[in-house]
């Protein structure tokens, strides 16, 4: 499959860009505003470089990874779409429900897809504990925690990084960060989607929140996830119990691969091996060919959005939100 990148912060760079390479596909052309960085590092793909979005959809690639700023992913999906190309979104997949909704749709009625980059899908530990779960060794499940937290040094003063400031650009903080993927990686390892949301946030005032605590109730289990800006060390781990036993996957929550899996207290496995970007990859490839994958599809990513603006009401206004 051939890419094209809109997009050139850190993590597309550094992450995903590389893993596109690594699982057998190709960069075939990246858009930037500032052309010279898009020339300058099209050249380490022998991409093409663009800074007109509309010449650089009418390029010869299949899919779009998307990058850019919050704000601009619905915009720039929806064109990528419209043009008939496959799009693998970052997170959060837009800043307003309505916006997800609607990308979904086009992409149903042109038959293409449209995924979001949760890459904790892809951790080995998940899967395990995902697993353990379809095959009720845990029982019915109670109770689920996760946690994703770190101390942030940033100033955001950089022009290509200002609008992590800015309330309608960026739609939240920690919980924008690392806040979604903790919330998708419990939908995903239940396997469902919850019922109603609780939330509390600080500064309880702000859109862009330091610190930010959901608690989702499910059918069968509540679940909690927190996210922050301002931990030292956080307990980036998560915990599932159940009826028959729990299990942790410890410090899982990351960007690489670095985690241990504790069951009944007892820790019986060691994960270091594997990159989730390149399984990434691979599992939006085969799910644009009408394969089953792995990958979170439009519908993951609009129920996220869903769960994260109706946590801000829910904060907000100090009552439990319906979804």
């Amino acid at each position: 499959m051939k890419f094209g990148i809109v997009g050139l912060g850190n993590h597309a760079r550094n992450k995903v860009m590389p893993a596109i390479v690594k699982s057998g596909h190709e960069v075939g052309a990246i858009y930037s505003r500032n052309i010279d960085k898009a020339r300058d590092e099209g050249l380490k793909y022998f991409s093409k470089p663009y800074n007109d979005m509309e010449t650089f959809l009418n390029g010869e690639f299949d899919a779009v990874y998307i990058s850019s700023p919050n704000f601009l992913h619905y915009e720039q999906a929806k064109n990528a779409l419209l043009h008939g190309k496959h799009v693998l979104l970052e997170k959060p997949m837009t800043l307003d429900t309505e916006h997800a909704a609607e990308l979904v749709k086009i992409a149903d009625d042109r038959n293409l897809a449209l995924a979001v980059g949760f890459h904790m899908r892809f951790h080995p530990a998940v899967n395990e504990i995902r697993r353990m779960i379809l095959e009720n060794e845990l029982g019915d499940i109670t109770y689920v925690s996760g946690m994703w937290a770190y101390l942030s040094a940033r100033s955001y003063d950089d022009p290509d990084t200002r609008w992590w400031k800015e309330d309608e650009k960026v739609g939240g903080g920690s919980v924008m960060a690392t806040g979604v993927h903790v919330v998708d990686t419990i939908n995903y390892i239940l396997g469902r989607h919850p019922e109603s949301v609780y939330a509390v946030r600080h500064p309880s005032d702000a859109i862009i929140d330091t610190t930010e605590h959901i608690t989702m109730q499910y059918s069968h289990a509540i679940a909690d996830a927190i996210s922050s800006r301002a931990i030292l060390t956080g307990n980036n781990s998560l915990s599932v119990y159940g009826t028959k036993g729990s299990v942790t996957a410890e410090n899982a929550f990351s960007t690489a691969i670095q985690a241990g899996l504790v069951k009944d207290h007892e820790r019986i496995r060691e994960y270091r091996d594997g990159n989730m970007y390149e399984d990434e990859i691979r599992a939006f490839a085969e799910y644009s060919r009408g394969k089953r994958s792995l990958i979170a599809t439009g519908r993951d990513g609009q129920k996220v959005v869903e769960i994260v603006n109706a946590a801000f009401r829910s904060s907000g206004e100090g009552r439990k939100e319906l979804l």
